[in-house]
C-alpha cells in the first residue's frame, strides 16, 4: 500500500516543479481575486483544516497550470515570429524567376498562416 502524501509534501513537490520550469521568474504569485479566504472549487469557503489543505493544493495546481500555459503561449509567439521571419526571407527571392522553385514553399506558408489565423500574413515591418 502506498503512503498518502500530505498537503505539505504535495505543495513542496509542486513548488519544485514550478522552479524547474524554463522561464519562470522567482517573483511571488499574485493574490487571488476573492477576499483572502481560501476557497474550494465549488466556491464555498474552506472551514476545516482538511478544507484549507485541499484548497491550498488546488490553488498550487491551478497556479502551476497557469505558469505552464504562459510558457507555452510565450514559446508559440516566439515560434510564430521565427516562422514569419523565414516567410519574409523566402518571399523576397521567390519574386525572382531564377528562384521559381521557392514559390510553392511561400504559397504553402501563406496558406498555412491564413488557415491558422483567418487573415493574410501581415506585411514585413
Amino acid at each position: 500500500m502506498q503512503k498518502k502524501l500530505t498537503a505539505q509534501e504535495i505543495l513542496e513537490t509542486l513548488a519544485g516543479l514550478r522552479k524547474s520550469l524554463p522561464g519562470i521568474e522567482a517573483a511571488p504569485r499574485p493574490d487571488h481575486d476573492h477576499d483572502g479566504r481560501s476557497m474550494l472549487p465549488d466556491g464555498f469557503p474552506a472551514e476545516t483544516e482538511q478544507d484549507f489543505e485541499d484548497a491550498a493544493v488546488i490553488d498550487a495546481l491551478q497556479s502551476l497550470i497557469g505558469d505552464v500555459e504562459a510558457i507555452v503561449r510565450k514559446k508559440e509567439a516566439r515560434l510564430l515570429e521565427d516562422a514569419l521571419k523565414i516567410y519574409y526571407i523566402t518571399e523576397e527571392p521567390a519574386r525572382d524567376p531564377a528562384n521559381a522553385h521557392l514559390i510553392p514553399h511561400v504559397e504553402k506558408m501563406r496558406r498555412a498562416y491564413e488557415r491558422e489565423f483567418g487573415e493574410p500574413i501581415p506585411p514585413k515591418k
